[in-house]
């Protein structure tokens, strides 16, 4: 009968060494995460335009492969980016070009009070509640004259100034790192997959890498709609209130809607406009139709057009573009949704 074997019990220290290594390696996600975010913590003054640049670029993916069958990958990311660049810039400078000649007139224009007064005591529905107002309304008028409102407000527009500058800074910055993604689109979606592999498995950074590309894709779809949605429907209405080159104005308030608070600064301006050459009424229609217009695009078109490319539920659309606002600022109307339905996806999806 062979003797029974002897076992040795680990020692003490060797047990303590396989015990922290099996702890190591349950902290090393974690670890590997804290890192990556502190090393992207310098880039966050520059989430919008890293963000916006990631977005367009997913949006672009298909004509830039298409592109890439004909030309070399730099080329056709040259091509893909200028075109970019000239559809956001062209509304800008025609916007500018409409506003530079009414400028000098606004702040030399002084309002006919009496003439106003009598054509808001006219005004159909509101006519008749104005007249019991005349006097504040009057006093109103004194006190808002263009010119009075241009000295007043001084620091307010040299901010305003400011920010659209630092506005098209990071735009441009945008378009630098748009091109430089799709050039080397192969090197970063490598990058993107090793990252994610580090810390989940291959088939679970798959399916993230894929729902999030059809999100981010799905939110350009909504952008671009809602650009749509604005400048259809506001052409008829600068038409009709009498705007000067109104199918500029309208395509100008269709490019800004991608902007928090862009259409409400190109309907101010409208409105400004035709009140300093006597159109009242005309310039009281186009900012109350007109924010009638870019809200129930923003409530109701955007958020149906990123479920229907999404396939995700109304609601949870709204919700993810008004919470991601809330919560990251200007980026968050892309990071809202697109985090939202990529979770949405990865986590509820049929196996």
């Amino acid at each position: 009968m062979a003797p029974a074997p002897i076992r040795v019990p680990p020692s003490p220290g060797v047990s303590f060494i396989h015990r922290s290594a099996a702890l190591t390696r349950r902290l090393d996600p974690w670890f590997l995460a804290l890192l990556a975010a502190l090393g992207l913590l310098p880039f966050a003054p520059f989430a919008v335009p890293i963000v916006a640049a990631l977005a367009l670029a997913a949006a672009s993916l298909p004509l830039q492969i298409r592109l890439e069958a004909r030309m070399p990958a730099w080329l056709a990311a040259s091509v893909v980016t200028l075109a970019w660049t000239l559809l956001a810039a062209l509304p800008l400078l025609a916007l500018a070009a409409l506003l530079a000649p009414a400028v000098p007139r606004l702040a030399q224009t002084q309002f006919d009070v009496e003439a106003l007064v009598q054509a808001a005591v006219r005004a159909p529905w509101v006519g008749s509640l104005l007249a019991s107002h005349q006097d504040a309304l009057r006093a109103w008028l004194a006190q808002n004259q263009p010119a009075l409102l241009l000295q007043h407000h001084v620091a307010e527009i040299r901010l305003v100034g400011e920010h659209v500058l630092g506005l098209l800074v990071h735009a441009l910055l945008a378009l630098a790192i748009l091109w430089v993604v799709l050039w080397r689109r192969e090197h970063v979606a490598h990058a993107l997959r090793s990252s994610l592999s580090r810390v989940v498995s291959a088939e679970l950074a798959q399916r993230v890498e894929h729902h999030g590309l059809v999100a981010t894709q799905a939110t350009i779809v909504g952008s671009v709609g809602l650009a749509v949605w604005d400048t259809l429907l506001s052409a008829p209405l600068f038409a009709f209130t009498g705007m000067p080159r109104w199918y500029a104005w309208s395509v100008a308030v269709g490019m800004l809607s991608v902007i928090p608070a862009g259409t409400g600064v190109a309907l101010v301006l409208a409105t400004a406009l035709l009140v300093t050459q006597g159109h009242l009424l005309s310039g009281l229609l186009v900012l109350a139709l007109g924010h009638v217009i870019t809200l129930s695009g923003d409530v109701l078109v955007k958020p149906k057009l990123i479920g229907a490319a999404g396939h995700a539920p109304f609601l949870l659309v709204v919700l993810a573009i008004f919470g991601g606002l809330a919560t990251f600022g200007m980026v968050g109307l892309i990071l809202g949704p697109v985090l939202v339905l990529t979770a949405r996806a990865v986590v509820f999806e049929d196996d």
